[in-house]
């Protein structure tokens, strides 16, 4: 796959998320490989691929006959996804170590971007950073199962779902330089447990919304008895 195609997929795929989160494409609508490839001035092939990802994260869904549709988000299924997460980023951390120096660097510099990201609230930047910092923890395990799963999960899509959900709760910044200095103190173990503390704080938050939706239908099935 080229270059340019690969970077088109992921234009593609990125404007078609944001369509959906901010609510100009809702649940329902119907997306046609050739109205975006036409509307993006490029093939039908990165339209397609664009399209297979984001129905395999479970935002889309297909159906023969009846082409491709956006799918309402499945809450249950992001708060899943994040559970998975949690306890691979919490073994891997734990495999990681010893740590080499260039790895520590790179984990600083992803604290460097995301604190930057956060003072010029640059929402887009900051998921960036936060998304590598993890996923280089998880490369660093060494443990390629681990990366492929994680990478399958396609973080830089769900990890925006839930931002546009929930909302920021905070940089965690202590929390994630403390997991650096553990690192480089060979501590796997409290890095672990400080990466689960990050996770599920996001799962509190996700159990809390998903009590709220729950309540509320209620009421509102009560109104209407």
């Amino acid at each position: 796959m080229g270059i340019h195609r690969t970077c088109m997929r992921d234009h593609i795929r990125n404007a078609i998320v944001s369509r959906i989160l901010d609510g100009s494409t809702p649940a329902g609508t119907r997306l046609k490989e050739m109205t975006l490839a036409r509307e993006f001035n490029v093939s039908q092939a990165p339209v397609r691929e664009a399209l297979r990802e984001l129905e395999a994260v479970g935002l889309l869904e297909s159906e023969r006959y009846r082409g491709t549709r956006v799918r309402n988000i499945d809450m249950d299924e992001l708060r899943e996804a994040y559970e998975l997460r949690a306890a691979i980023e919490e073994s891997a951390a734990r495999l990681a170590v010893p740590c080499a120096k260039a790895d520590l660097d790179k984990l600083e510099g992803d604290l460097k971007l995301i604190h930057r990201a956060h003072r010029e609230h640059d929402s887009d930047a900051f998921m960036d950073g936060a998304v590598n910092f993890h996923r280089h923890i998880v490369q660093m395990s060494g443990n390629k199962l681990y990366l492929r799963a994680w990478e399958n999960m396609a973080w830089d899509i769900r990890a925006r779902i839930a931002v546009q959900r929930i909302g920021l709760i905070g940089v965690f910044a202590e929390e994630r330089r403390a997991i650096i200095a553990a690192l480089r103190s060979g501590d796997g173990e409290k890095a672990g447990q400080l990466l689960r503390q990050i996770l599920g704080e996001l799962l509190t938050r996700l159990a809390s919304m998903q009590q709220a939706a729950w309540v509320d239908t209620g009421d509102l099935a009560q109104a209407g008895a």
